[in-house]
């Protein structure tokens, strides 16, 4: 997958001499046939991966992360089951990342396949750089290991990256209706490879703006929705069933129908810069990601944080201590995403 954030941004029909991969996307050894084995390419061309899927953060564990990395689809175990950056498994990383941008965890596992094939492998890939700046990020040429900042260096740290650039287009889309590079649900544009494609969903075009090339099952979206189609079938997961909306607690938002929770609302306005989806809560709110604060007027939901990860919460808010609503005496206060 290129990385159109490095170097110009990619946008709806830009031409390709324009507009080029940012790193090198291809694995130094062959994707495996499975990945490579077109299911129906030109259906995944507007729909990926579907929106409410895609943004299913809770569709994993870290067990079963680590579980599905034991007995991987390809009949092994991949190397990643035992592979640890910055004294975090990699199982554990995944639901962190996925968790704290919103993004499913199988998701940020079909990109570590078809950006390297690192769930396929069975031995640590060489050279180490093919793992460590997977995607490209903390490097000034993301191809170019010697222009990688170290701090940038592992997998959690990399996953991270990624995820916040599919967080920032599906913020973007809530806010303004497209991504920083044009691409946008119901509209048609031009990938990097000539093809004319219409997302159907916020999530497609979060990944277009991400790697704008269709492909033909071996590249780009059509070889992201292949090993999509792999991942949900050997986890047995079953999508969970919503519209196209995809912002949960915390996210960004136009309206109130862009909310993918029951009740939502998105409170708008200057008190809310880009919109915030939230709904009115009595003691509980659905979802490990979101809890119940005493809030403005009344109960509720928001978004937890950790204030020691300024990334936790989206720009211009806030990671603060706040005190449950409608919840028994004596219940914790908890730290949240406010507004200023």
């Amino acid at each position: 997958m290129s990385r159109s954030r490095f170097a110009v941004v990619c946008s709806a029909g830009a031409l390709a001499a324009a507009c080029g991969s940012g790193a090198a996307s291809a694995p130094t050894s062959p994707l495996p046939t499975a990945d490579l084995s077109a299911r129906d390419v030109a259906a995944s061309r507007d729909e990926i991966v579907p929106a409410a899927a895609f943004t299913d953060y809770s569709a994993l564990t870290a067990a079963q992360v680590q579980a599905f990395l034991e007995k991987d689809p390809y009949a092994g175990k991949s190397f990643l089951a035992t592979y640890q950056s910055n004294g975090l498994a990699l199982s554990a990383a995944v639901a962190r990342v996925a968790e704290t941008y919103r993004i499913s965890p199988i998701v940020l596992l079909v990109a570590l396949e078809a950006e390297a094939g690192l769930v396929a492998a069975t031995a640590t890939p060489e050279p180490p750089t093919r793992v460590d700046y997977v995607f490209g990020c903390g490097c000034t040429v993301p191809s170019v290991a010697t222009s990688c900042a170290a701090s940038a260096a592992g997998l959690d740290v990399q996953l991270a990256c990624y995820a916040g650039a599919l967080r920032a287009s599906l913020d973007a889309i809530a806010q303004t209706g497209q991504t920083a590079g044009g691409w946008a649900p119901g509209r048609s544009g031009t990938t990097l490879d000539g093809v004319t494609v219409k997302p159907v969903d916020a999530s497609t075009a979060a990944l277009y703006q991400y790697d704008p090339v269709a492909g033909d099952g071996q590249s780009g979206g059509s070889l992201f929705a292949n090993i999509w189609g792999e991942f949900v079938a050997a986890l047995s997961y079953t999508p969970p069933k919503g519209g196209t909306a995809t912002a949960e607690v915390g996210d960004a938002c136009l309206a109130s129908s862009d909310c993918a929770l029951a009740g939502g609302l998105c409170a708008a306005g200057a008190n809310y810069p880009g919109g915030m989806c939230t709904a009115k809560c009595a003691g509980s709110c659905a979802g490990s990601g979101s809890f119940c604060a005493d809030f403005t007027s009344g109960g509720f939901c928001l978004a937890v944080c950790n204030p020691t990860v300024p990334a936790s919460c989206r720009t211009g808010y806030a990671c603060t201590l706040v005190e449950p609503s409608g919840a028994p005496a004596g219940a914790p206060p908890a730290y949240v995403c406010t507004p200023p």
